[in-house]
């Protein structure tokens, strides 16, 4: 894996789905990577929506909502 892109999300399905549509369209297919989702706690059907049009991302569950920084570093 030469790139690893961690995106924490927070109750923003509509805007993780911008942002995933607009990183797998801009990194080149030449680079190896692979997309984190960090979510902290959203409660919503943020996984749901990201499972269905992007099923190859990787989704990590929150219990709760350290904030962004522990969010990150979980990813």
């Amino acid at each position: 894996m030469e790139l690893s892109i961690v995106i924490v999300n927070y109750k923003t399905p509509d805007l993780l789905l911008k942002c995933l549509t607009s990183t797998q369209e801009t990194v080149p297919s030449s680079l190896s990577f692979e997309i984190i989702v960090v979510d902290n706690n959203s409660q919503d059907a943020s996984k749901e929506v990201v499972n269905q049009s992007f099923p190859d991302v990787i989704w990590i569950q929150k219990e709760e909502n350290d904030g962004f920084g522990r969010a990150n570093n979980v990813g």
